[in-house]
């Protein structure tokens, strides 16, 4: 192909500039939607936040006060890097949102650069063509409160951090520099959200199966792995407060095994669509598809085969992430797992999935001599590729759109009220409590914070 000024543009690095502008296309349309339709009025538990930002303008905080329970997370870093936007803002609730795009325009990042190792190492050029369709799962509008409430900071950041850590520990060949790094990476998804935990686990497993160079350096990155992983959950774990957020007990999942492996199921399947009966299918039909997946993965030996091992190691986080979920939320039901504000978490278990069916469609294309049989089986792949990719569209650019409006409907004239403070149905749209909003309007007028600015 011929460019305008006569420079002949290469046939490998014309595909690679039309995959970037696809990728790109959910990106641009989500932005352009946060930008229209955010509101800057501090929302839900940015309220318990309003109180931290007061005494830094005053006495100053502790690190016991960053360290502290939020339910059962500790947002030692979000509380940080929310401190350091509020100060520099005014606390401007658009900063935090940017930050948001950012932590997740980097995931994408890091999910594309891992693709193209992968791809490299089995040979197969054409598996960074499922980047738009990583895109298109990570930036869905179907999670808006994810894009419209600057308090999830700490889910894109546990997020980042965990993909970005998995990925150094799954490289094919180990080094003392990446374990090290997926070391402080770890530390920094587990004080960012509680699900980081589920990281320590799955880095030991990593180690275990990433290829043996130097079996002593195994033995004593194991053995590393280990202590730290025994420290960090001592610390988190020291002066726990084992309430859940429901009021059930922790053990309530066990009294009611049936309405869990639901929870679990709609929350894998929440993804690609949000009706539940139809998120449960799905949910079921992802499962059964990373479990292929896994068992391609294990049965070969081969050491190409472990290029794959970051995207395995991807899938049972986002299982993990239901899993624990569901443990503190099963006392609300499982309808619970519908919420958007996971879907960062359980879009996870979707990329195995989506790199599965390339494969499979490849080894189909090479193996199945039968030509009726071949163009059967690349159609069935085609059609349920379509419904999947449908099914998130869908629920991202129809079901996501109309939330991000009615959400812009609501807050607007909440955030009218908080300069009079007297409408007390309309603070309640930003808080549960009206009297906890009216403490928290003090805090503001006083540092000349939010509206007040």
């Amino acid at each position: 192909m011929i460019q305008p000024g006569g420079r002949v543009l290469k046939p490998r690095r014309f595909s690679g500039l039309i995959l970037l502008i696809l990728a790109l296309i959910p990106l641009l349309v989500l932005a352009s939607n946060v930008a229209k339709y955010h509101v800057d009025v501090p929302f839900w538990d940015q309220w318990n936040f309003v109180p931290l930002l007061g005494k830094s303008y005053e006495e100053g905080i502790t690190f016991r006060d960053l360290w502290d329970q939020h339910n059962e997370h500790r947002l030692l870093f979000p509380r940080l890097i929310m401190l350091g936007l509020a100060h520099a803002s005014r606390y401007n609730i658009a900063w935090e949102l940017v930050v948001i795009l950012l932590l997740a325009s980097a995931t994408l990042a890091l999910l594309g650069r891992q693709l193209i190792k992968t791809s490299r190492a089995w040979d197969y050029p054409g598996l960074p063509w499922a980047m738009p369709l990583l895109s298109l799962l990570i930036f869905t509008l179907g999670q808006a409160e994810n894009w419209l409430w600057g308090w999830q900071i700490q889910i894109f950041l546990n997020v980042l951090a965990v993909v970005a850590g998995l990925s150094l520990l799954g490289s094919r060949v180990f080094q003392w520099r990446r374990f090290w790094w997926a070391l402080g990476l770890g530390i920094l998804a587990t004080y960012s959200f509680a699900n980081g935990l589920i990281f320590w686990p799955l880095g030991f497993l990593a180690l275990l199966l990433a290829p043996p160079r130097d079996k002593g350096d195994k033995t004593l990155a194991l053995a590393a792995w280990a202590v730290s992983t025994a420290l960090i959950v001592f610390s988190y774990l020291y002066q726990f407060r084992y309430q859940s957020p429901s009021g059930m007990p922790w053990t309530h999942f066990l009294s009611q095994p049936g309405e869990y492996v639901q929870y679990v199921l709609k929350y894998l399947g929440r993804p690609v669509i949000n009706y539940e009966g139809y998120a449960l299918a799905i949910g079921l039909i992802g499962l059964l598809f990373f479990g292929a997946f896994t068992f391609l993965f294990l049965r070969d030996k081969r050491d190409k085969a472990r290029a794959f091992l970051p995207f395995f190691l991807f899938g049972l986080y986002s299982i993990g992430c239901g899993m624990l979920t569901g443990i503190g939320r099963i006392g609300f039901g499982s309808a619970q797992a519908m919420s958007g504000r996971y879907v960062p978490f359980s879009a996870l278990i979707w990329i195995p999935n989506f790199i599965f069916v390339f494969l499979l469609s490849r080894e189909i294309r090479t193996r199945v001599r039968a030509r009726p049989l071949r163009i059967l089986s690349l159609a069935g792949i085609g059609v349920f590729s379509f419904v999947l990719v449908f099914g998130i569209a869908r629920t991202s650019y129809r079901v996501g759109h109309r939330v991000f409006k009615s959400y812009h409907a609501r807050m607007l004239p909440a955030r009218a009220e908080l300069l009079r403070g007297e409408d007390e149905r309309l603070l309640l749209n930003l808080y549960i409590d009206a009297d906890y909003i009216r403490q928290g309007i003090k805090i503001l007028k006083k540092h000349g914070l939010s509206v007040f600015r």
